[in-house]
């Protein structure tokens, strides 16, 4: 017995040696965990009963599904691919595993540019995402002026009190201009702090084009951001622009957060905890880590989210709420454990 089991370790260990296991699984997980929440809501279904309306617009249960759950869960699936992948842009961009859209400000940055557009130019809902990138461009240029500027140099502590810092003057803006036109944005509390509640086909068509975007960007930068894993000198001597290349990835981390932020609101952490999650299973390498980073991130909002929605059911839980208790505790582990 203890031979057999000794063998099936082993076997395991060879599979998941290769970095296409664990995309594999990660992709199984997310198939798993999206299913798994579109069947769970007002009206409880089985599997079968959710796959029979997703395909016959006859089933009885056909509208539910199209019309609610599926857009919402697509709307997760890109929300957490987005952050995840971010997140992931950004660590290597600043070499600092604390680094997250969130905490480092490039969120609030682009909340403030959807907040903008959302209030001064109302009919104007598919420029939203781009408003967002906007203000998360700004954002990310003055972290990265912030922490490599002077002479010091970006240390980790001072890279993320930047970001803390940053953080703390965009949301004031963002809490001053809902309280002057609070009547223009009546529900931005709950994009405050992220919800992926009242999302449908429309909002899914707005991440569509951005997220493949920016995904497929961060797929053709994968050589450079393994370049930038070494130090400065090592990655200029193999011909890398770093500081140009640092600014493209933290751009396209700012395309990714700015299209997530657009109809999700501050969701935060994602793109702290499952980056570093993802990097223990599969290493450093970004071939393997971006593909198993965008399935991971996608599949803890997909959780999250219908836990935000049934804990408490018929009230509904806002997810970035659910996100920043994992994040969070997180988040001060890697502070005790990464700083002196």
């Amino acid at each position: 017995m203890s031979s057999a089991l000794w063998q099936i370790r082993a076997r395991a260990e060879i599979a998941f040696a290769h970095p296409g296991a664990w995309a594999t699984s990660a992709a199984i997980a997310l198939v798993v965990a999206f299913l798994f929440a579109a069947t769970r809501g007002a009206v409880e279904l089985s599997v079968g009963e959710v796959i029979r309306s997703a395909i016959d617009s006859d089933a009885p249960f056909s509208a539910v599904i199209r019309n609610v759950r599926f857009p919402r869960l697509f709307c997760a699936v890109l929300v957490g691919a987005n952050l995840a992948v971010a997140g992931t842009l950004l660590q290597t961009t600043v070499r600092n595993p604390l680094a997250d859209p969130g905490i480092l400000g490039v969120s609030a940055g682009a909340g403030v540019g959807a907040l903008i557009m959302i209030l001064f130019f109302p009919g104007h809902s598919t420029w939203v995402p781009w408003a967002a990138f906007l203000g998360g461009i700004v954002s990310v240029l003055t972290l990265l002026g912030l922490a490599w500027g002077g002479s010091k140099g970006p240390g980790t502590l001072r890279i993320v009190l930047s970001g803390v810092a940053l953080q703390a003057i965009l949301f004031a803006a963002i809490a001053l201009m809902s309280f002057a036109y609070a009547d223009r944005a009546p529900s931005f509390s709950a994009f405050m702090v992220g919800s992926l509640n009242g999302l449908g086909w429309n909002e899914t068509k707005i991440l569509f084009a951005p997220t493949a975007i920016g995904l497929s960007l961060a797929i053709l930068m994968i050589p450079t951001l393994n370049i930038l894993l070494l130090d400065d000198g090592a990655a200029s001597g193999l011909g890398v622009p770093v500081g140009a290349a640092r600014l493209a990835a933290a751009c396209v981390a700012a395309l990714l957060t700015a299209t997530a932020v657009s109809v999700a609101g501050l969701v935060g952490f994602v793109g702290l905890v499952v980056p570093n999650g993802m990097r223990l299973l599969v290493g450093p390498d970004h071939r393997a880590l971006l593909p198993v980073t965008a399935l991971g991130g996608a599949t803890l909002v997909v959780f999250a989210d219908t836990v935000a929605r049934t804990s408490l059911a018929p009230l509904e839980l806002p997810v970035g709420a659910l996100l920043a208790l994992i994040g969070g505790p997180y988040f001060l582990y890697l502070l005790w454990r990464k700083l002196p």
